[in-house]
């Protein structure tokens, strides 16, 4: 089989605790060639967790260097623009992560970059490829739950304080949780029930942790083009959070647990209310993991000169949503998406 090789910008974080040995090691399309971190940050020791793959504390070096068909950035995002630049200046396609940037502006701009350059671009929102998202589209799809009245996405985890996280500074990062996470959470319900966020109303909160700017909580009611409505809660401040989706039909109810997180596994199950929940069906994921999928059908547009499945339009979109609702929550007042 064909395969791409990669270079990886920001390789410590959530590259080298996922993406890296979850995703590109083992896909069958794709060649881990190159890391690129700060220094400081133990690149060298990734280097030899890897197999001697070449290192590098300077990202145009490293695309220098190497020859690569493909990068995947994982750097802060405030620093996205500059290395989305570099790669495309030099050909390379580009998977980058979510958010492209921390300004609809920065969105727009690295979408320009990469359309004038020729690259392919896609975007980090890999949730789609859990097999219980995909199971959800399809029931809904179906009409197993009838017409969506509304939807819910909860994703949430504890983040303390901690010197270098730039999620929690709001100059690097615009928000904390809804920016981090909460975003993952839009995507999924706009993807399951097949509508676009219309229009916002939110709240944001630091009640556990004190960070400098950015919120440690965050709640989104949503408006979808499809009349229905849908909740995004979001945290970096609880241990406890089910990280479910959750959609009402006029019919059923449909419940995954477990879905929204970095893990493959899961319990998806449709209840018809009757004197209490009634099971209609029960799925159990399949374990497929969310990363080497997103991977291989990456490579797979390089291979085939096709469009990623996830394209830079939809992370310009997500910028969107997020924009709108961190508007809404310092504003007090409703956001429609298309006006930001």
């Amino acid at each position: 089989m064909a395969k791409i090789k990669w270079g990886v910008i920001g390789a410590a974080g959530i590259a080298d605790k996922r993406t890296i040995p979850e995703g590109i090691i083992p896909a069958e399309n794709s060649e881990l060639a190159g890391l690129m971190s700060l220094p400081g940050t133990g690149v060298e020791e990734l280097s030899e967790k890897y197999e001697g793959v070449a290192w590098f504390t300077d990202a145009e070096e490293m695309l220098d260097a190497v020859e690569l068909d493909a990068c995947y950035i994982a750097s802060p995002p405030h620093v996205h623009l500059e290395h989305v630049q570099a790669c495309a200046e030099r050909g390379i396609h580009i998977l980058c992560e979510k958010p492209l940037a921390i300004t609809v502006p920065g969105a727009e701009q690295i979408l320009q970059v990469c359309e004038e350059a020729g690259v392919k671009l896609g975007v980090g929102l890999m949730m789609p490829f859990h097999h219980i998202a995909v199971e959800s589209k399809r029931l809904v799809q179906e009409g197993v739950l009838g017409e969506v009245v509304s939807a819910r996405a909860q994703f949430g985890f504890d983040y303390p304080p901690m010197a270098g996280a730039f999620r929690q500074v709001k100059e690097l990062h615009r928000g904390g949780a809804f920016m981090d996470v909460g975003n993952h959470g839009a995507a999924l319900l706009e993807f399951v029930i097949g509508a676009r966020v219309e229009s916002v109303m939110a709240m944001s909160a630091s009640i556990v942790h004190q960070y400098r700017g950015a919120e440690d909580s965050l709640i989104a009611v949503l408006r979808f083009d499809s009349g229905a409505l849908g909740i995004v809660d979001t945290y970096f401040s609880t241990t406890a959070a089910q990280n479910l989706l959750e959609v009402n039909g006029s019919e059923r109810t449909l419940i995954a647990q477990g879905i929204l997180s970095q893990t493959p596994d899961g319990v998806l199950r449709v209840v018809a209310s009757d004197e209490g929940a009634v099971e209609h069906l029960r799925i159990i994921s399949d374990e497929r993991n969310v990363y080497v999928a997103e991977i291989q059908v990456f490579a797979e547009a390089v291979l085939n000169d096709t469009a990623p499945p996830i394209p830079g339009e939809e992370g310009l979109w997500s910028q969107r949503v997020v924009e709108a609702v961190y508007q809404s929550a310092e504003s007090g007042r409703l956001v429609r998406v298309a006006e930001v």
